[in-house]
């Protein structure tokens, strides 16, 4: 079992509460221990320190709420992994399987400079090679009409348009069955306890049979059949 971390950087608190937000869910201290693999006490002192220089708020009911400089300084740490992910996989040729934690490591090294010029290499509105914008993140992709595979109907042409990106095992399950951002699926059942039956058009004679966990992380979108 690897050693627990008893700190984490100000930017990687800040990102990860903006992260859990982006999911749909309340960032709360045990949240936020479990995810950056930290003791609850380092995140006790962390929040106290961030909440005085007035990056985030408690909630009385233990929701931590990103202040307007929060979220600025979070959003931009979020730009910089992206950009990273981009350059180790786009120019450098990495695995896009490995290119989340490979990030993770270099989006604290980017400057204004690099950035600039990765922005100007990519464009503004490409993703990530798991599918998220640049920009926007997770409500950009409601916006454009994306779902979770889980809530997609039975019958419908889809296309895979972003890949859960933070556990590389569950990175490599999916790759192993040719799901990944640009796939082609067809929905075929969903039964009563949720597993989905679908087959991918590149490999249309393997139905693939995928239980909720599976289905939660993976956003798809309608096409035209």
């Amino acid at each position: 079992m690897p050693r627990e971390k008893t700190s984490a950087s100000r930017e990687d608190y800040l990102k990860t509460i903006w992260e859990i937000v982006q999911e749909g869910q309340a960032p709360i201290s045990a949240r936020l221990a479990k995810d950056l693999a930290v003791t609850p006490p380092a995140v006790t002192a962390a929040l106290k320190r961030l909440s005085r220089d007035g990056y985030l708020r408690v909630a009385r009911d233990g929701r931590i709420v990103l202040t307007a400089k929060g979220r600025q300084s979070a959003e931009h740490l979020v730009l910089r992994h992206r950009l990273a992910e981009k350059l180790l996989t786009e120019v450098l040729g990495l695995d896009w399987t490995a290119a989340h934690e490979e990030a993770e490591r270099l989006e604290h090294a980017i400057s204004l400079q690099v950035e600039a010029l990765l922005l100007k290499r990519f464009g503004r509105d490409s993703s990530c090679p798991h599918g998220v914008p640049l920009f926007g993140g997770l409500p950009a992709l409601r916006r454009q009409g994306a779902i979770t595979l889980s809530e997609a109907a039975p019958g419908v042409a889809l296309e895979v348009v972003h890949i859960w990106e933070k556990d590389k095992r569950f990175l490599e399950f999916v790759d192993s069955l040719h799901l990944r951002p640009g796939a082609k699926i067809k929905v075929q059942s969903r039964e009563y306890d949720q597993t989905t039956t679908l087959v991918v058009d590149s490999h249309p004679h393997r139905q693939l049979h995928l239980g909720l966990p599976t289905t939660t992380k993976i956003w798809v979108r309608p096409r035209s059949r």
